[in-house]
């Protein structure tokens, strides 16, 4: 009887611990003046199940500056539980420490391969500082520095299109990574960044990148009969509890895992260090249920499934996270790709991601690279034709279609040929601008449907300005036979030089031409060009010729005037103001002109030079 008392007693207390320090007005703080070597405490965390355990903590010192201008360090030994064979865990970041009663900080920090379970406390009183905004973030300004609108206009009147870079890394959209490490320096503790649903080949593709970031990649999915639907109490997440920040949702899951640090009322700080450092953030979270720690000779680390989203974390800065709990959950992208199998089955993946500007094309590109390694070959012949869209709030869209061909990786051609528009979609910068939905279907062949332009000739050799020729380009296909692709080509009337020239090619190669011969060209105005831009990307399944006059041509204010009449030019030149915006080429294109799609993956390019005549000659 004696011991059940006791018991109850243990417990009552345990609650009421949790319940006031969720529900209080101001944190007991110890300050870090105060701090010093030899102080005691107990810190709080969760290693197996829901329960939160105490383990103690041993002041050996304070270092200051040690992360960044102002931002100091406590250096502590850690000691109970599994501390002793696991070291620190990755997971605990964020795991509150008490000294006599009073909030000191987060676990946050370790030092690699140490031998004893040692760790960087943040200040709590640094993480504190993460409070809570009412307005918005302000939008990124347009990025022109990785793409160019061409402004010629060809003879169906379509326009320009956009062209990315050549150092654009159109195969893997990436983050900015911070600096590497040194193996003995003080560090974040890795968060787990859990896949659910994700192929080895594909985690495998991005770890290293992930690793730079600060995250542990690690194989992880929904607990097998939980209740994920299930809401639970807010006074769930106490200091201590572990949370999940859901980055994609459904068919495939991935979470990142830290420790809920302080809690008052429905303001809740966790981690004790940043995610992403992304500043105003949007990320669901809920509590995630611990199913093992597991001991590492690497780094140690804790297996747990998330439940239901609870909130969402507004706040990710360099000392701490911050989210309200209650919150509803912020707007996600829904993602439908349908993919029909070399294996004769259709295989529909249904999953959501998070809508942040530099992340979600990395997540996009991630989710469809798993998504088609899953099912289809990694190596040897393959081609993908692809059709989808990215469908606006505002009902436009951007139209997806190519056929990519490889003999390895064509999986993640395809998944970055999706990621790529996403991507200079979300960081423009235009106000107003939200994904609705992304749908997309992937016909898989074992097969490599390629061509390659091996002979172009046209109609006329000899041309009057006003002229209409149609050029023909010869493929060679990967099994030998040919294939003759007809491409009309409309002289424009305003052509007053003697000879122009006529560059036919696959779409990577016309655009690769475009940028060294002729780079000009602006970042779009607003969202309509844009999207008109996006929309007319020169695909690798068609036959492209671009023709070109040897004359100057400038761009004035995103505006591009090919082969200029002397009268503009002068006119333009007379202005001091718009003269200084005023930027030059050696070479006009006067035309852009395509062929319809096809079933092929075409590379190469030929060369042709028409003689033009006066009108009436």
């Amino acid at each position: 009887m004696m011991l059940l008392k006791r018991l109850l007693a243990s417990l009552a207390l345990a609650v009421c611990f949790a319940t006031c320090l969720a529900g209080q007005d101001s944190p007991p703080i110890f300050p870090l003046s105060e701090v010093h070597a030899g102080l005691k405490g107990v810190g709080r965390t969760i290693f197996a199940g829901d329960k939160i355990e105490e383990f103690q903590v041993e002041i050996l010192g304070v270092l200051k500056n040690a992360l960044a201008p102002k931002r100091d360090v406590i250096i502590a030994r850690l000691a109970g539980g599994p501390l002793e064979k696991t070291g620190v865990i990755a997971g605990m970041s964020g795991s509150p420490v008490y000294v006599g009663g009073r909030l000191l900080g987060a676990v946050a920090l370790s030092f690699q391969f140490s031998k004893e379970p040692l760790a960087g406390i943040t200040p709590i009183e640094e993480m504190l500082e993460v409070v809570p905004e009412t307005a918005t973030a302000a939008p990124l300004p347009p990025r022109n520095e990785n793409f160019r609108i061409s402004r010629v206009a060809s003879g169906s009147g379509n326009g320009g299109r956009l062209i990315p870079s050549e150092d654009t890394r159109l195969a893997s959209p990436s983050l900015p990574a911070p600096a590497e490490t040194a193996e003995t320096s003080l560090s974040s503790l890795l968060l787990p960044l859990r896949f659910g649903g994700f192929s080895n080949q594909a985690m495998d593709l991005f770890a290293a990148q992930f690793r730079r970031l600060g995250f542990e990649p690690m194989q992880g999915g929904v607990l097998s009969g939980g209740d994920a639907n299930a809401a639970p109490s807010p006074t769930d997440l106490a200091p201590g509890s572990m949370i999940s920040l859901l980055l994609v949702r459904g068919d495939l899951n991935l979470n990142i895992d830290c420790t809920v640090t302080y809690r008052q009322g429905n303001n809740l700080y966790a981690c004790g260090h940043r995610v992403l450092s992304l500043g105003p953030a949007q990320f669901p979270f809920a509590p995630s249920h611990v199913i093992v720690t597991v001991p590492s000779l690497a780094s140690s680390f804790k297996l747990d499934a998330p439940g239901a989203v609870v909130g969402t974390i507004r706040q990710d800065r360099f000392n701490a996270i911050y989210g309200l709990v209650g919150e509803k959950t912020p707007p996600m992208i829904p993602v439908h790709l349908r993919v029909d199998s070399t294996l004769n089955r259709k295989t529909e993946y249904s999953f959501e991601m998070v809508e942040e500007p530099f992340l979600s094309p990395v997540l996009l590109n991630l989710a469809m690279t798993s998504a088609l390694t899953a099912t289809e070959r990694a190596l040897g012949a393959a081609t993908l034709e692809l059709k989808g869209r990215i469908q606006l709030a505002s009902g436009q869209s951007v139209d997806l279609e190519d056929v990519l061909a490889s003999d390895a990786g064509t999986a993640n051609l395809a998944a970055a040929t999706v990621a790529t528009p996403l991507a200079f979609l979300m960081s423009s910068g235009f106000p107003g601008l939200k994904i609705k939905n992304i749908d997309l279907n992937v016909v898989s062949r074992d097969e490599k449907r390629t061509a390659t332009i091996e002979q172009v000739w046209s109609t006329k050799s000899e041309v009057r300005p006003g002229d209409h020729l149609e050029l023909t380009a010869l493929l060679r296909l990967s099994g030998g036979e040919t294939l003759a692709e007809k491409i009309p080509v409309d002289i424009p009337a305003s052509v007053t030089d003697r000879m122009l020239s006529v560059v036919v090619g696959g779409g990577a190669s016309i655009n690769t031409l475009e940028l060294r011969s002729s780079p000009l060209g602006a970042a779009p105005r607003d969202l309509e060009q844009l999207l008109h831009a996006l929309n007319r990307m020169r695909r690798n399944n068609r036959v492209y010729a671009l023709v070109m006059a040897p004359q100057r041509s400038f761009v004035l204010q995103g505006d591009e005037y090919p082969s200029p009449p002397p009268s503009l030019l002068q006119t333009f030149l007379a202005d001091p103001a718009a003269s200084s915006n005023v930027m030059f080429s050696g070479t006009s294109v006067v035309g852009d002109f395509e062929t319809k799609p096809t079933p092929y993956s075409i590379h190469g390019q030929k060369m042709l030079i028409l003689k033009v005549v006066g009108p009436g000659q």
